[in-house]
């Protein structure tokens, strides 16, 4: 009887190994190979939308790829299909690793943007922010760095600032920080801001953008680390 159990799960284990053996790779659309011309764009969208060998990935790919040359749409032509594919695959592989680690400071803290000040000494000017840091862990902040970022209704980028809290904060605590840098007035930007923040500071948007955190018991997170 153990005998016939054996060979049973001998003659089992050969047929699966031998079922995955013939499995067949599904093969790849020969439109990967294709290039995009200023002539066969829109033909060669709707041969890849068509075509059932693309995977859903490969479409979604594709198509956000594509939306990414929307401004200028010239830079996309002479690049194959496959170029898009895997230059979108990589930054959007880029961006989940950003995001996973950011989330993952934001699960110990929080982030509150106060208010801005600017004030001039000695014929200079500098910009003054205010803001909290709030620890929601059980364990102290030994530092935390990120970015201070300002954007316009349309969610662009007007002007960032590098932030450093060198100064633990005990778990369950919050403190507010001032930061200090001076005005960049022959920056175009940073004179948008301070208009902005100056005349209309409800149609500018904060946000924080961390990139480093440090607990008291030696974990971290550092995102600019190669």
């Amino acid at each position: 009887m153990k005998n016939f159990r054996f060979f049973g799960l001998l003659i089992l284990s050969l047929t699966l190994v031998f079922a995955t053996s013939c499995e067949k790779k599904k093969p790849s659309s020969k439109l990967l190979d294709e290039k995009i011309t200023s002539k066969n764009f829109l033909e060669l969208v709707d041969k890849v939308r068509n075509d059932s060998l693309f995977s859903y990935e490969e479409l979604d790919f594709f198509a956000t790829g594509i939306a990414r040359y929307s401004n200028f749409i010239d830079s996309l032509y002479g690049k194959t299909v496959k170029e898009v594919i895997e230059s979108e695959r990589n930054l959007r592989i880029k961006q989940s690793s950003v995001n996973l680690s950011s989330n993952a400071i934001q699960c110990f803290s929080r982030f509150r943007y106060d208010g801005w000040k600017p004030v001039e000494v000695d014929g200079s000017k500098f910009n003054i922010f205010t803001y909290t840091v709030s620890n929601i862990s059980k364990n102290d902040i030994k530092r935390i760095n990120g970015y201070l970022q300002f954007l316009t209704s349309a969610n662009q980028l007007i002007r960032a600032y590098r932030i450093n809290v060198e100064q633990t904060i005990k778990a369950g605590q919050y403190t507010q920080f001032q930061s200090t840098f001076k005005n960049e007035e022959n920056n175009q930007n940073e004179a948008f801001l301070v208009k902005a923040l100056t005349e209309n500071p409800r149609n500018v948007f904060v946000s924080w953008r961390p990139i480093y955190i440090e607990l008291d018991n030696g974990q971290k997170i550092d995102l600019e680390q190669k």
